[in-house]
C-alpha cells in the first residue's frame, strides 16, 4: 500500500557531500602560501684583479636638434611663440631634411595657425605644414600636418563666405534705408496733396 520511493534522498546527501569536499580542499588551497626558493647567491672574484676590465662608457653624442626642440616645446607651453619659433628654426637649420626636422615645422605651422599669437600668419603656417607633407611623406607628422592644413583651408574658405555675407548684409541695409526714405518722401507728398 505504499507509494514507490524516489531516491532524492540518496541524490541530496551525494550533493551535500560533494559540496563539503568541495568546500575543505578550496579553504586548504587558499590556507597554503607558496613558498619562496631559497635565493642563492654567487659570488665570482676574479683570479688576477688585473683582468677586471670595464669597458669604456660610449659618450652620446650631442643631439643639438633635439635640445632646441625640447627648449621651443618649453618655450610653446610658457606661451613664449615668438621664442619658441626661433628654436623651432634652430632645430630646422641643424636637421633640414632628417627628424626632428619634422616636428619642428609641425610646430611652427601650429603657432602661425594660433589665433591668440599676435604675429599670426596664415601662409606662413599652411608653408610650413605643405613642407612637411612633401619632404616627410612618411613621417607621423605627416598626417597630424594634413589635418591640421584641412582645418585652416576650411577656416579660411568660411572667413572669406563670411566677410562676403556681410557685405550682401550691408548692401541689403543700404538698400532697406534707400526704401525707407523713399516711402517717407511718398508719403510726404500724398499729405501736401491731400491738403
Amino acid at each position: 500500500m505504499g507509494r514507490k520511493r524516489h531516491r532524492t534522498g540518496k541524490y541530496f546527501f551525494c550533493a551535500f557531500t560533494l559540496l563539503i569536499t568541495f568546500a575543505l580542499t578550496c579553504c586548504n588551497t587558499i590556507e597554503k602560501k607558496p613558498q619562496e626558493p631559497e635565493k642563492m647567491s654567487l659570488s665570482i672574484e676574479p683570479i688576477h684583479p688585473a683582468a677586471v676590465q670595464v669597458p669604456p662608457k660610449k659618450e652620446q653624442p650631442r643631439d643639438e636638434s633635439k635640445e632646441h626642440l625640447l627648449a621651443g616645446q618649453r618655450l610653446l607651453s610658457m606661451g613664449q611663440y615668438d621664442a619658441s619659433v626661433k628654436e623651432y628654426l634652430r632645430v630646422l637649420s641643424i636637421a633640414p631634411n632628417k627628424p626632428p626636422g619634422d616636428e619642428a615645422s609641425f610646430a611652427i605651422g601650429l603657432i602661425y595657425a594660433y589665433p591668440k599669437y599676435s604675429k599670426k600668419d596664415h601662409s606662413k603656417a599652411v608653408s610650413s605644414l605643405t613642407r612637411i607633407i612633401k619632404d616627410y611623406p612618411h613621417s607621423n607628422w605627416s598626417g597630424h600636418a594634413k589635418i591640421l592644413l584641412d582645418l585652416i583651408q576650411d577656416n579660411e574658405r568660411l572667413r572669406r563666405i563670411s566677410a562676403e555675407a556681410t557685405h550682401e548684409n550691408e548692401k541689403l541695409k543700404n538698400m532697406i534705408e534707400q526704401s525707407k526714405k523713399v516711402d517717407l518722401e511718398i508719403e510726404e507728398k500724398k499729405r501736401e496733396k491731400a491738403r
